[in-house]
């Protein structure tokens, strides 16, 4: 029968911005072309190492009239494709149920909350922010005015914190869901080029209209979702302390006999209240710093040896590492191409910094943070409860910049020449080029708003990086203050079955859990604590899956 025989081939490789078609394929395999159809482009890379001569390394898939066996030479490698995928039952139905809430929208909680549905297990979905459409209003309100809502930001709101991100949805786990995870945010309104491309993202405009999408699927297959429900409390009962209802802010009371906490890295306050309740937790290391910005422009040229612009592909990015002679190691974290710069207080008096792009990466600068990893000396020199000292580290640093910034959310801002002329002796600061953080920003060294071992680890790391990309220490290059919310600085214990070790009934989850360090992955652990959840309440065996400890971000 024609077309019956389906093939995938990769290692086909393309001059960029050049792709492939049948044609280009039947010439690979040595074959006539007119025998080949239902061609589709299945994965795609950018190749640098030539530059000035990018190269696209590709895999597709088509159909053959009749059985092919070529002998062909690597890279080139020819397979039987792959069964197409259909939509899939995030779980499968369940014959128990429960009164059950999912609290926080950022990926772990959505992704919990949709597999849940599809159980046919009702849920409420709390949230202390407001929808995406509000919650983006208000977050431009603050960008261009200063006007701050601590309930409804940058870091809380429907999506979470990736909301306001580059939408990556790279993951440094292997695991046979991150294409459900992807094919899911396809279904719901996300760029088809998420399932091609080998650095996919979705850009914040396109987030919202994902997470309108979502919502819409929740509540038509009855799901309640409450906005503005921040959980102050709980209530807990039993010889075992199980948990039976969640307190909101307004005194309502909201009966859980299980609930998937997906707190995010940034619900300080929550973390709070579940340590006063004998929520077991432990104190984790994370990472902090800056965020550099550049012109686009230059890291094309740096990577590309030419301009993206000009060459038809994405704009470049970067990814670095370096131990420094101190002991401290730093990365570069969260690299946005195309993007900006933005303000993420998620409490008064404290500046925090990121970095965001829109879908098509235009807005002609380049960011990523460069963060130092934290150690035990750091927790060790700070005072109160030794759970919360990281988190109090990050608060000392957010409110120095606070103040150095003007008590304005300005962000302090320094040029890189600057920041290395500083660390051998006192330098006046120069008026900053432009840079695209709002509400804006005030040049200022940075010694009183990071601790000493860090301005020393940096000043080394953006040596090291110029050394590997000559000209990435730049008069244009702008350093922000601070980067202060890479990971959660604790973790809440739970067990095989995803649940607290300590409260039965209520399973953490996501990247504020420690359990996560990106979308994917804080999907995936949504995923993996719902399946866990349903399994316990239906009464079936752990599911054979180990649940993995967070070690560091992955995006």
């Amino acid at each position: 029968m024609p077309g019956s025989f389906r093939y995938r081939l990769s290692g086909l490789r393309a001059r960029a911005p050049k792709s492939v078609d049948l044609a280009v394929v039947a010439r690979a395999l040595g074959v006539p072309p007119d025998g080949l159809s239902d061609f589709v482009l299945v994965r795609r890379s950018l190749d640098a190492r030539q530059k000035p001569a990018l190269f696209w390394d590709l895999s597709v898939e088509f159909s053959s009239e009749a059985p092919l066996a070529p002998r062909l030479s690597p890279p080139l490698r020819l397979a039987d494709a792959p069964a197409p995928r259909g939509p899939e039952l995030l779980l499968p139905p369940a014959q128990r149920s429960a009164k059950t809430a999912v609290v926080g929208t950022g990926p772990a909680g959505l992704f919990a909350a949709l597999a849940l549905v599809d159980a046919g297990i009702p849920v409420t979905v709390l949230e202390r922010g407001d929808p995406a459409e509000d919650r983006y209003r208000a977050v431009m309100k603050f960008w261009t005015s200063g006007v701050f809502d601590p309930e409804s930001n940058v870091q809380f709101g429907e999506g979470g914190a990736g909301t306001f991100s580059d939408g990556k949805l790279t993951c440094g786990k292997r695991h046979d869901k991150v294409a459900v995870v992807l094919e899911t945010l396809r279904r719901f309104g996300a760029p088809a080029s998420i399932l091609v491309d080998a650095k996919p993202h979705i850009g914040t405009d396109r987030l919202v209209v994902v997470l309108r999408n979502i919502r819409k699927h929740l509540l038509e297959h009855g799901a309640t979702l409450r906005f503005r429900a921040r959980v102050v409390d709980l209530v807990t009962g039993g010889k075992d302390n199980r948990l039976g209802a969640l307190i909101l802010a307004s005194g309502e009371e909201i009966p859980a006999e299980l609930a998937i906490f997906a707190l995010g890295h940034s619900a300080r306050d929550t973390m709070e209240m579940l340590a006063r309740r004998g929520v077991a937790m432990t104190r984790k290391h994370f990472a902090m710093g800056l965020r550099i910005e550049h012109p686009q422009d230059t890291v094309d040229l740096i990577q590309y040896a030419q301009l993206s612009s000009s060459c038809g592909v994405m704009p470049a990015d970067y990814k670095q590492a370096h131990l420094a002679s101190n002991g401290r190691g730093l990365y570069t974290f969260c690299m946005c191409p195309g993007g900006e710069v933005i303000a993420c207080s998620s409490e008064p008096s404290g500046v925090v910094t990121n970095g965001m792009s829109r879908y098509k990466r235009a807005s002609g600068y380049a960011n990523a943070g460069i963060v130092v990893q934290t150690r035990d000396e750091d927790f060790d020199a700070m005072p109160g409860e030794p759970l919360f000292r990281g988190r109090e580290l990050q608060r000392r640093v957010e409110e120095a910049a606070f103040r150095a910034g003007g008590s304005t959310y300005a962000a302090p801002a320094l040029r890189v020449t600057d920041f290395l002329k500083s660390r051998a002796g006192r330098v006046e600061p120069r008026p900053i080029p432009h840079t695209t953080y709002g509400p804006a920003v005030v040049p200022s060294l940075f010694d009183g708003i990071l601790p000493e071992p860090y301005l020393e680890a940096l000043a080394e790391g953006l040596r090291a990086f110029d050394r590997r990309m000559p000209g990435f220490v730049s008069d244009e290059a702008v350093l922000l203050a601070p980067e202060s919310r890479t990971s959660s600085p604790v973790r809440i214990e739970r067990d095989g079955w995803c649940e607290s070790t300590t409260l039965p009934g209520l399973f953490p989850a996501g990247e504020g859990a420690g359990f996560a360090g990106g979308i994917v992955s804080a999907a995936l652990d949504g995923l993996r604590v719902a399946r866990h959840a349903r399994a316990k309440l239906a009464g079936e065996p752990l599911p054979p899956e180990k649940s993995p400890t967070y070690t560091g971000p992955e995006y």
